[in-house]
């Protein structure tokens, strides 16, 4: 998973695909902004920002598959195998946003099979954690630096914070799948805080390996920051979620809040990409 944003290649289409999805994230903002006005305006600005973001997803997938081409090209199986569950995943995320863009946001399966990518995300980081904790209690030091790579560095346990990792994508999965029926009101609060928990492990995580030294470079704190604006957004699509609000314009002012809260997130991660960049450019 290291070679995604080890290559020059990978992260530049993480950058576009960033630089998508912002702007599809901007439509639907637009889209929330105009409900009280124009339904039939919200509708087509929300589709446009839908298909969109699923050509940000889809520049994501092509990073996965171009990291994973060059560990073909070096023969790296082992590597390449990890690689290839990864594009698993990340096709099925694409595919529900697709799901999603095609039924004008109204397919419940596209939630549903969004989440199932992000569930294996979630168990190739458990595979890794095993094979750290597997490491680090045979040969704490060479078998560790030997069976999984360190993230930036070698100083410190890693089992725990990839463990950590692991439990908030299965947690950010669950919520995620929870927004196929997030028209009701429980479950609408639901998905919102379990995707929130979900995304602050991953946040606690790579706070943790920072502090312990193993995540030095400059596109870390940025990364950060995203994750921590994505939390935010999600909790506050709970609280709207759980809210009554009295009129479409109340209601379209908490939309385009949560949204735009999502947006500063998703764009944090794309200039922490764009730093990546320059990083390897150099």
């Amino acid at each position: 998973m290291e070679q995604i944003i080890k290559s020059l290649r990978p992260v530049a289409l993480l950058v576009a695909g960033a630089v998508i999805f912002v702007l599809g994230t901007a439509f639907l903002i637009a889209s929330d902004a105009t409900l009280p006005s124009s339904l039939g305006a919200s509708s087509d600005l929300a589709q446009a920002g839908r298909w969109l973001q699923f050509l940000g997803g889809a520049c994501a997938l092509g990073a996965v598959c171009a990291a994973g081409w060059e560990l073909i090209l070096r023969s790296e199986w082992v590597a390449g195998a990890e690689i290839a569950a990864a594009a698993l995943g990340t096709l099925l995320l694409a595919i529900g946003l697709l799901a999603s863009a095609a039924s004008n946001g109204s397919s419940a399966a596209a939630a549903v099979t969004s989440a199932v990518g992000i569930g294996i995300w979630a168990l190739l980081v458990l595979t890794r954690a095993a094979r750290a904790s597997l490491a680090e209690q045979g040969h704490p030091n060479d078998a560790a630096r030997t069976v999984v790579p360190p993230l930036h560095g070698d100083r410190g346990r890693q089992a725990d914070l990839w463990l950590a990792a692991a439990l908030g994508l299965f947690v950010l999965a669950i919520g995620y799948g929870f927004t196929s029926a997030a028209g009701s009101r429980g479950p609408g609060i639901a998905a919102g805080l379990l995707q929130a928990v979900g995304v602050a492990l991953v946040a606690g995580a790579m706070a943790s390996a920072r502090s312990r030294g193993m995540l030095h470079s400059r596109p870390v704190p940025g990364a950060l920051s995203g994750l921590v604006l994505l939390a935010v957004s999600f909790l506050a699509a709970a609280i709207v979620a759980g809210l009554a609000f009295g009129t479409l314009t109340a209601l379209g002012a908490g939309l385009a809040a949560v949204t735009a809260i999502e947006l500063a997130g998703v764009a944090a991660l794309g200039v922490a990409a764009w730093t990546r960049v320059r990083e390897l450019y150099r």
